[in-house]
C-alpha cells in the first residue's frame, strides 16, 4: 500500500505581512487551522508541519491538530532547509519505501482544499511514479506530489537552489483544476484582505 506524507514548511518570519501570517483571523480559527485541517481532512497518510522552535504561539496552535509538528532550531534559511528537516524527521520515523509518496504546499495557503490534495493524490500512478502539480489555465500551483525517492534529490540541490528546481531534472505533470483560490498564497496584507473577500463571497 502507497504511504503518503504532507510537508507544510511553517518556519518563515512573515516579513513581508508584517506579523504572523498564519494566526491571521480566518473563518472561525486562523489561517493555520484551515490549511491543516484541510489536510487532515485530506487522503494523506501522515502530515508533517514545521514551526520555528522559539514560535511558540505557532507550535501550540499547530499542536491542536492531528499533525507532527517539527521545531526547527535554529531557524532554517529557507523553505527548502525546513523541507530537508521534515523529510529527516519523515525518514528517522517511517522508513518510508520507495513507492510511497511525499506532497508540498507552502503554510500561507487558506484555500487549500482536501478535495484538491486528494485529486493530486490520486492522480498518482505506482507504476509510472512522476512529479505531480495541478494547474489552473497556464498557472501551476500546490500542492505538488513527489515520488519518495527525490526525497534524496532534495539534498542533492545547490545553496542557491529551491525545490522547483526538481521540476527541471526530473520528470513531471501538470493536472488540469478549475479554480484558482486553492492554489493562491498570502505573502502581504493585499493578498490577505483579496484572499478573504473571495472566501466570503463564496460562504455568502
Amino acid at each position: 500500500m502507497v504511504k503518503s506524507y504532507a510537508i507544510i514548511p511553517a518556519a518563515g518570519e512573515s516579513r513581508r505581512m508584517g506579523r504572523p501570517k498564519l494566526l491571521m483571523p480566518w473563518g472561525t480559527g486562523c489561517v493555520i487551522d484551515h490549511v491543516l485541517q484541510a489536510w487532515c481532512c485530506s487522503q494523506v497518510s501522515k502530515v508533517v508541519i514545521t514551526v520555528r522552535a522559539d514560535d511558540e504561539q505557532l507550535l501550540q496552535q499547530s499542536a491542536q491538530h492531528d499533525v507532527e509538528v517539527v521545531a526547527v532550531d535554529p531557524p532554517p534559511p529557507d523553505m527548502k532547509a525546513s523541507v530537508q528537516r521534515a523529510l529527516e524527521h519523515l525518514r528517522g520515523c517511517y522508513q518510508p519505501q520507495s513507492a510511497d509518496v511525499w506532497l508540498l504546499a507552502p503554510a500561507d495557503m487558506p484555500g487549500l482544499t482536501s478535495e484538491l490534495i486528494d485529486y493530486v493524490l490520486n492522480a498518482h500512478q505506482p507504476e509510472q511514479p512522476q512529479i505531480i502539480a495541478p494547474q489552473v489555465d497556464s498557472r501551476k500551483g500546490h500542492p505538488v506530489l513527489f515520488p519518495w525517492d527525490l526525497a534524496a534529490a532534495v539534498d542533492q540541490l545547490g545553496s542557491d537552489e529551491g525545490i522547483r528546481e526538481l521540476w527541471k531534472r526530473h520528470s513531471g505533470r501538470t493536472i488540469c483544476w478549475q479554480d484558482d483560490r486553492p492554489l493562491e498564497d498570502m505573502d502581504t496584507w493585499q493578498d490577505y484582505q483579496r484572499l478573504q473577500s473571495h472566501q466570503d463571497k463564496a460562504d455568502s
